[in-house]
């Protein structure tokens, strides 16, 4: 019955409010929608009870931590289990919802843990179960959950699994996908021309089993052979180990990866000179099968507790194939897969960004989320590198405020940037050959102007630390009156708000190089997030946008070399941003 009290009443005053406005001008126009505004309120019409029902991955901030880089507790220079039971009164500080944890497997180290050899234990440089175990309840104490890396297409050469395979002990024989050499003039050939990842042959000759091996990364990673059922159910107790101990969900990797075509026929010869890879080697349907299988699994936890189980599947394909892990009315898929589009944005014009940011929201499966990611540990530059220090701020607002779910990077917080390493400092020979270095976004978290900037008392740690730490760090930036830190922080707190959650999204090319987008609803207050993507001053008019907004608007979030500061008033006719300078802005306007 209150609800169509609140709709009589408001419409009342609706009326009264458009009869009203017809003579006002701005200025008393805005006082009378704040009164309006408050006679509002006493509907509650945004009570919780009126809400949409959101869960916490929807709600809350994902934040990614490559346990190596963030602290230390051994002394031994090298990150571990207990140095983030160290600091999870940080991460409750920051405001996330839950961290995923990059692997942790017992691993030889090839590929920095994504080569496991077992996995259902904990690497010795990691710590023990205990530890993981220990870690896992704190942060549920603190309402942390936790996400785990799954790495579903590859094991180590090392594995139990291959280790048998390779010496055709059942039932392993078929565990990993294995084919024939060729002949030619008596001379061995490789089965097909497919490719790694890397470049090289996707195949490796293994003299024991006189057979090559299939591996889509490294020759020390042998893919698995999906099409095997014994490898798909290994997989999914794999999960069930986990989600027993309480882990709240997956991230899984490489996933399109996972099936390559039977008949192991030639990639052809793209117009790019690129060889094919759908339907040969990556993105095969089988791929979105075992998705749907995957969250099938999670989903079954759930109904013994209600609690969902989270997942989220690596994917760095075009946007159709992207989309089709999200599943159908069917078969439900991913909660939602990476989103790249924010990594391909960087020094791009504002029209770009209209482009893209649409694109992507409109290709989206009716109910589905998004996620927005700026950076992670393999994409070969920091987000404040490529963004740059001035803009990181206004990059922050955009990924946090749009509709959806920020995975962010740790360190991104706080400007972190890529750290110069020598070529003798580099583990990765796929950087070395490449000479785009993944080891420069994973060098040791920053937390204070101590030696090796707090991370380890160790003086050489496992990467070195950039020295750039004396005052980029938490300390410094907690303690300063303004830092990238605490506008995060302003940014994380604003995002609580509704409107945020499930308001609507416009984009707005201002100009070639000024960016805005607003979040809004038809009842509350409009906020616009303007971002000077260029290296010039500009003068901003939003009313030629948007024409519905109050005459002034304040100033709710400032970069941090932005002109104006948090709670300034500016004309939303005219006000000026400086390059590389971001706002949010707040209309108290009513939106019709």
């Amino acid at each position: 019955m209150s609800f169509f009290i609140f709709l009589i009443e408001s419409n009342k005053i609706f009326t009264n409010v458009f009869n009203f406005l017809q003579n006002l001008e701005n200025e008393v126009i805005e006082d009378y929608m704040e009164s309006t505004s408050n006679k509002l309120k006493k509907y509650d019409f945004l009570s919780k009870k009126n809400k949409t029902n959101l869960e916490w991955w929807q709600t809350g901030i994902i934040y990614e931590i490559y346990p190596r880089s963030f602290m230390d507790s051994t002394g031994n220079g090298i990150g571990d289990l207990r140095g983030i039971i160290e600091k999870i009164p940080y991460l409750k500080y920051l405001g996330i919802c839950a961290v995923w944890l990059t692997p942790i497997y017992p691993s030889p180290g090839r590929d920095m843990g994504y080569d496991i050899t077992n996995y259902r234990g904990i690497d010795d440089l990691m710590g023990t179960m205990e530890d993981f175990d220990e870690l896992m309840n704190k942060l549920h104490e603190n309402g942390i959950k936790i996400i785990l890396d799954i790495v579903p297409n590859h094991t180590s050469d090392q594995h139990e699994w291959f280790v048998k395979s390779v010496q055709s002990i059942e039932p392993y024989t078929d565990y990993y996908v294995w084919a024939d050499a060729k002949y030619v003039n008596g001379t061995r050939q490789v089965p097909n021309n497919w490719e790694s990842v890397f470049g090289d042959s996707m195949w490796e000759w293994n003299e024991t089993r006189q057979k090559y091996y299939l591996h889509q990364f490294f020759k020390e990673q042998p893919d698995l052979n999906f099409w095997n059922p014994l490898v798909r159910e290994e997989i999914k107790d794999m999960m069930r180990f986990w989600l027993d101990k309480g882990v709240d969900g997956f991230r899984f990797d490489a996933v399109e990866h996972l099936y390559e075509r039977q008949d192991l026929l030639d990639s052809p010869l793209l117009a790019n000179g690129q060889l094919q890879t759908v339907n040969y080697t990556q993105e095969l349907e089988e791929v979105v099968y075992e998705v749907y299988d995957w969250r099938s699994l999670l989903d079954e936890y759930k109904k013994k507790d209600d609690q969902t189980r989270f997942m989220v599947t690596e994917v760095y394909s075009e946007l159709k194939y992207s989309m089709r892990y999200y599943g159908n009315k069917t078969n439900l898929g991913a909660h939602f897969p990476y989103n790249i589009c924010l990594l391909q944005l960087f020094r791009r014009p504002a029209k770009e960004y209209v482009e893209k940011l649409t694109e992507w929201m409109s290709k989206l499966p009716s109910g589905a989320w998004s996620s927005w990611i700026i950076g992670n540990h393999d994409i070969d530059e920091r987000a404040t590198t490529r963004f740059g220090l001035e803009l990181i701020d206004g990059i922050h607002m955009l990924q946090l405020l749009l509709p959806g779910t920020p995975i962010v990077y740790m360190g991104d917080e706080l400007g972190m940037t890529d750290t110069y390493l020598r070529y003798d400092q580099i583990y990765d020979d796929k950087s070395k050959s490449s000479g785009r270095y993944r080891e420069t976004v994973r060098t040791p978290f920053q937390w204070d102007s101590s030696p090796q900037a707090g991370f380890s008392n160790k003086t050489k740690t496992w990467l070195p630390v950039n020295p750039n730490y004396v005052t980029l760090n938490v300390k410094f930036e907690q303690n300063a009156g303004r830092s990238h830190l605490k506008i995060f922080k302003e940014i994380v707190n604003l995002r609580q708000m509704e409107i945020f959650r499930t308001g609507d999204v416009q984009f707005y090319e201002i100009s070639e190089y000024v960016f805005a987008f607003s979040r809004s609803n038809k009842f509350l207050k409009t906020y616009f997030v303007v971002i000077n993507l260029g290296s010039e001053l500009e003068n901003i008019n939003l009313n030629k946008f948007k024409k519905r907004l109050s005459s002034k608007l304040t100033v709710k979030i400032s970069s941090l070399f932005a002109e104006q500061n948090n709670g300034d008033v500016v004309s939303a006719k005219s006000f000026t941003l400086r390059p590389s300078a971001a706002l949010v802005l707040e209309s108290s306007f009513i939106n019709l």
